[in-house]
């Protein structure tokens, strides 16, 4: 069912509700005062008739005239009786309508007592005179009374459809009016597809309601998307070409090789070329590989001590790189370790860690680099500097981004990869990084963990 139908509905159900509360209150309470009303009418009844028949001889004889006139005015289906004390009807015998003494009791107890028994009303008056005390009963049917209340009845029923009748359309025309900025907004959206990413929803000027929240929501995801998908295609066609670099290399030097009979040294030369590129080749996809694997479940992450596995991380690429001078120093640093453990993934954050100091070795031409890992307030900072050829300032936005390369390191051996995929890790453990780099002179780079 559609929000719209579902939004008619349930206004046209809350509608229904409250205003049959309200119809069955006003029924209910027309209803009691009729059924008072009619009770007061019988009392009177009762009255008048202990008057005429008990009170002659004490009321003046144009006051009994006066009572006179009232009596014959009686009520529809009117019974009137006047017992005595022992219960015996007396002035008015009619054998076809008693009774109880259950009920004359009753009257002669409380004073008055009324009741119904289908749509017979009665009521009882204890009548007082200086000839004895007497029970007077009277009952009658309100058919005026149930019929007016018949006639109201249908008439709020009539009232209740009718009413539900128009509130539905109502609640219809309500919810198209409603719904027809979100019916604008789907009609905006399918017609964006992954080669019109660069379209956008329409936002009101200075529109401040819930839609324009999800325009402009909608609106930043497909910025994300786009940037999501170009950067896709480019790391698509990057990853393309420097597979089909060392792939063409190897191919070639075979074909060559295999073309005339060569010398045994030659050969040797042609298979130390191709285990080059094929080293090349292995490191290529085995960052590919951590780069798509780097979206770990944060559940698997553990404790990790950040001046422990920044010590392994200098002791590894200290003997993978001979020659290399890497220098450690531990600033500030409290007695309690749990200042500078994190909760991370021991592998990714190895990695992480060791393409930002490998890249310092490689492109200082072993000149010494410095790791300081300082502990300030609630955070830690790693900071890796070299005295390298340093980063252009055009290069920096981009030296995270995969493949891409600065121009002052065409000529050095890399893919591009190390630092797009440290990011990624660094983003994972909720750290950021920072660089600050000038022209051959070095650069530093600042990781920092929150904790």
């Amino acid at each position: 069912m559609k929000i719209r139908d579902r939004l008619s509905l349930q206004f046209t159900l809350i509608f229904a509700v409250l205003l049959l509360l309200v119809l069955a209150a006003i029924y209910l309470l027309t209803a009691k005062y009729r059924a008072a009303d009619f009770y007061t009418r019988l009392e009177d009844r009762a009255f008048i008739t202990g008057q005429l028949f008990l009170a002659e001889d004490n009321l003046s004889e144009e006051k009994f005239r006066a009572v006179q006139q009232k009596y014959p005015q009686s009520l529809p289906g009117e019974f009137v009786r006047i017992y005595n004390d022992q219960n015996q009807a007396v002035f008015l015998k009619d054998p076809t309508q008693t009774w109880p003494p259950s009920v004359i009791e009753k009257v002669r107890s409380q004073g008055t007592f009324h009741y119904s028994q289908g749509a017979v009303r009665t009521a009882g008056i204890y009548y007082k005179d200086n000839s004895g005390n007497f029970v007077v009963l009277a009952s009658a049917i309100d058919v005026y009374g149930d019929a007016s209340m018949r006639q109201l009845f249908w008439s709020m029923f009539s009232v209740l459809i009718i009413s539900i009748v128009i509130m539905y359309f109502l609640g219809s025309l309500f919810a198209r009016i409603a719904l027809f900025p979100i019916t604008k907004v789907i009609n905006e959206v399918k017609i964006i597809r992954s080669s019109s990413l660069n379209k956008r929803l329409a936002i009101k000027e200075g529109g401040k309601d819930e839609i324009d929240e999800l325009a402009i929501t909608f609106n930043n995801l497909l910025e994300h998307l786009e940037q999501s998908f170009d950067a896709q295609r480019s790391f698509v066609a990057n990853a393309s070409h420097e597979l089909r670099t060392p792939l063409t290399s190897i191919v070639g030097n075979i074909e060559v090789t295999l073309g005339v009979e060569r010398e045994k040294e030659e050969y040797k030369e042609v298979l130390t070329e191709v285990l080059v590129e094929t080293e090349k080749l292995t490191d290529l996809v085995n960052d590919l590989f951590d780069l798509s694997h780097s979206n770990i479940d944060v559940n698997d992450f553990h404790d990790l001590r950040l001046d422990e596995l920044l010590w392994q991380v200098k002791d590894e690429w200290s003997h993978l790189i001979p020659g290399s001078r890497i220098e450690l120093h531990y600033h500030h640093l409290p007695d309690d370790p749990r200042r500078y453990t994190i909760p991370g993934n021991s592998h990714l954050l190895f990695v992480a860690l060791g393409n930002i100091l490998k890249n310092a070795v490689k492109f200082s031409d072993m000149k010494p680099v410095t790791c300081t890992m300082t502990v300030q307030d609630d955070k830690v900072i790693i900071a890796i500097e070299d005295r390298g050829i340093g980063i252009k300032p055009e290069d920096v936005p981009h030296i995270f981004e995969p493949f891409y390369r600065g121009t002052n390191a065409q000529n050095i051996d890399g893919l591009g990869i190390g630092l797009s995929l440290t990011d990624k890790i660094l983003r994972l453990h909720g750290a950021t990084v920072h660089v600050r780099s000038e022209w051959n002179e070095g650069t530093t780079f600042f990781i920092i963990f929150p904790v």
